[in-house]
């Protein structure tokens, strides 16, 4: 049996989502992990929405959904980094924008923008129609993947401006209502385009589910000393220590416990699991990944390009598996994976895996023996 449609994911979003659609399809399925609306054996539908939260796996939840429902489209609502729904089948991005207060009747009330491909986009626009939700379609599902990110980061931009008035205010004994009056009589007397937002200070941190953590997606494509103070905020921000001067980029990632000995160098996007100790003048550029509890000893050297410059066309990922450790001095050309509880020797030039629990050592690193005594034959 085909239906019209099903939403994925009953939530904030997708609640009010799934209402609005149902009146105007009656036969509109809604499913949660929590309920199932409608036929819980239709394997076929016109158009799925999904409104669940974004993860590291979201794209192949979706195609797993997409194989349970074999939908023509699929409207991703969720927030997602630049560049998410080109990779995924018959895709349109569609983010839902609106009062959280008030979603149901922020459906109808805002222009819902569809992104992606024309002949799908006009598919989902005649369905939005028809359900009383206005439209405008662009021809990228970048631009409205950008555009729903920055709107956030706008706004969170405001809340952090607000915490430095507050900052301020308290200086110099003045109430923070003052704050508010100024800006309500300025509004009263300008056109709408030149209306200044009426906020609170966030105090320690900015509330809420979204704006922090797509700020933390903008920045690791894109980022920005903006998007920077917006992190400051971030009530689950990891606690590290970086010994004195080291260069570490923001959109780096490095988790609880990580200690960062002096005078290192952490490219962008780096990965750092929890509890990983790095000792004082290494090298770790994009590309590498260490998983917690590993311990890289000092001046240890990671490449990420193999054949130099290549302008990122040669360069390949390396990984640090939990709980391995490098001695000081180690390079480690890219490519590798350094095995969960291995050993490399100290002076070491690792040029290919290293399986876990094992002991190895020299130029280039080879087989000493296993962890629990067995050598090199």
């Amino acid at each position: 049996m085909r239906r019209s449609g099903i939403v994925i994911g009953l939530g904030e979003t997708g609640g009010p989502l799934y209402d609005t659609l149902r009146k105007a399809y009656p036969d509109m399925l809604g499913y949660d992990m929590m309920y199932m609306g409608g036929d819980e054996v239709c394997l076929s539908v016109g158009i799925m929405h999904v409104c669940i939260p974004y993860g590291d796996d979201f794209p192949k939840i979706v195609a797993r959904y997409q194989a349970m429902y074999t939908p023509d489209v699929t409207v991703i609502h969720t927030t997602t980094p630049i560049g998410t729904t080109e990779g995924i089948r018959n895709a349109v991005h569609s983010p839902i924008l609106g009062d959280h207060t008030n979603m149901r009747e922020s459906i109808t009330s805002f222009t819902k923008w569809i992104g992606g491909d024309p002949s799908l986009t006009s598919r989902v626009a005649e369905h939005f129609n028809k359900a009383g939700i206005k439209c405008r379609e662009v021809s990228d599902s970048k631009w409205t993947e950008m555009l729903k990110l920055t709107c956030l980061a706008k706004y969170g931009m405001s809340i952090v401006f607000a915490q430095y008035q507050k900052e301020l205010c308290e200086q110099y004994g003045m109430p923070y209502d003052e704050v508010i009056l100024w800006d309500e009589n300025y509004n009263d007397h300008v056109d709408d385009t030149k209306k200044r937002p009426l906020l609170s200070p966030p105090g320690e941190t900015i509330g809420g589910h979204c704006v922090v953590q797509n700020a933390h997606h903008l920045n690791a494509q894109h980022p920005h000393p903006y998007i920077r103070e917006i992190l400051e905020f971030d009530p689950n921000k990891p606690q590290y220590k970086a010994w004195g001067v080291s260069n570490i980029y923001k959109s780096a990632r490095i988790s609880d416990g990580v200690n960062i000995g002096t005078f290192c160098e952490i490219g962008p996007n780096v990965s750092i699991g929890k509890n990983v100790r790095i000792g004082a003048m290494c090298f770790i550029p994009e590309c590498v990944t260490i998983e917690e509890n590993a311990w890289v000893g000092p001046r240890v050297t990671f490449t990420n390009d193999r054949f130099p410059p290549s302008g990122k066309d040669n360069w390949e990922k390396t990984v640090v598996k939990k709980g391995a450790r490098l001695g000081a001095g180690v390079i480690v050309v890219c490519g590798a994976t350094i095995g969960e509880g291995s050993l490399v020797g100290s002076g070491s030039v690792v040029t290919r895996d290293i399986p876990p629990n094992e002991i190895w050592a020299g130029v280039p690193a080879r087989f000493i023996r296993r962890m629990d005594g067995e050598k090199a034959a």
